[in-house]
């Protein structure tokens, strides 16, 4: 029955695609079948950024659907001829009696993705510490930006691997 069901919400997409952009309504989640999908901050600007590349069976978009807020980040698939569920509250709900392990999957995902942003704001709050001591020290402000920007450089590539 659930597997009959999540085939009515899947979608294929080529790469370029956007799936959801940042502040519009979170309605539903997502879980990729086949392919890959990036999440990016400021999508389309010179600031862009790709936070995490989600591959098969990876889900994304689950915080704005829990939490009713609009989405964070825009959702662009990276990889032609990608396959994506779409899954909505009533699919979920439909997991959570038939296929209990998918919800578990879920919220591990979602607790490592948890742990580490975690990480990641921990270590730039020790980077910010170390540039402080710096300059406190007698350091120069250019040794304490170096600091900083390479906190920033690590920070980011714990987060592009959040997965």
């Amino acid at each position: 029955m659930v597997q009959n069901t999540v085939y009515k919400y899947l979608k294929d997409y080529n790469a370029g695609d956007v799936i959801f952009r940042a502040g519009s309504p979170s309605k539903c989640m997502y879980e990729v079948q086949k392919g890959k999908v990036g999440l990016f901050s400021d999508y389309g600007t010179p600031d862009q950024k790709m936070l995490a590349e989600m591959g098969p069976e990876r889900f994304f978009g689950e915080m704005g659907m829990v939490e009713g807020l609009p989405r964070s980040a825009t959702a662009v698939v990276t990889e032609d001829y990608t396959t994506v569920a779409e899954i909505t509250w009533d699919l979920l709900g439909l997991y959570f009696k038939t296929k209990p392990a998918k919800v578990v999957q879920i919220m591990q995902q979602m607790g490592d993705r948890l742990r580490t942003t975690t990480k990641a704001a921990m270590d730039l709050k020790n980077t910010v510490n170390e540039a402080i001591g710096e300059l406190e020290n007698g350091g120069t402000a250019k040794e304490a930006l170096a600091t900083l920007k390479y906190g920033i450089r690590m920070m980011d590539g714990t987060l592009k691997d959040n997965k």
